[in-house]
């Protein structure tokens, strides 16, 4: 039976390689020094926010990773950044349980919504968050890089 928790500070890198892992199955190329910078503003708290592990036994089998960010529109609001289940667990009720921890984490936050992105080529992620409640914005994402 997997369990759901807090990440702690050994967890770090099974963290690290499952977001990396995550960023490679979204096509995206890891780059380790965000990955690492990242978990650390959550896990050392410079951001509010929160880092989730699912293990089963004592491996780190899935991750999520969301950061806080007060909205003067949505109010207190929770951005899914970083969801991955390792593909081995799969289909196993891992992605459930991080996902109905991480709704647990927010109301124990006082948050009042939760957004996350899901790639339009990702049915199967699409699928998941809308059995789990969640529904499109209605809004589209734009995005810009600056450095």
């Amino acid at each position: 039976m997997v369990l759901v928790e807090r990440a702690n500070p050994t967890d770090r890198l099974d963290v690290e390689r499952l977001i990396a892992a995550y960023l490679t199955s979204e096509s995206v190329k890891p780059r380790p020094e965000r990955i690492t910078w990242a978990v650390e503003q959550v896990m050392k708290n410079r951001v509010g926010g929160v880092v989730l592990v699912a293990r089963e036994k004592k491996a780190v089998v899935g991750v999520a990773l969301a950061v806080y960010s007060p909205s003067a529109e949505e109010g207190r609001l929770l951005v899914l950044n970083d969801f991955f289940v390792d593909p081995l667990w799969r289909r196993k009720g891992v992605g459930r349980a991080l996902a109905t921890r991480l709704l647990e984490e927010a109301k124990a936050m006082r948050v009042e919504r939760i957004d996350l992105e899901v790639t339009p080529t990702n049915a199967n992620a699409a699928a998941f968050w809308k059995s789990m409640g969640f529904r499109t914005g209605g809004r589209t994402v734009y995005g810009r890089d600056i450095l």
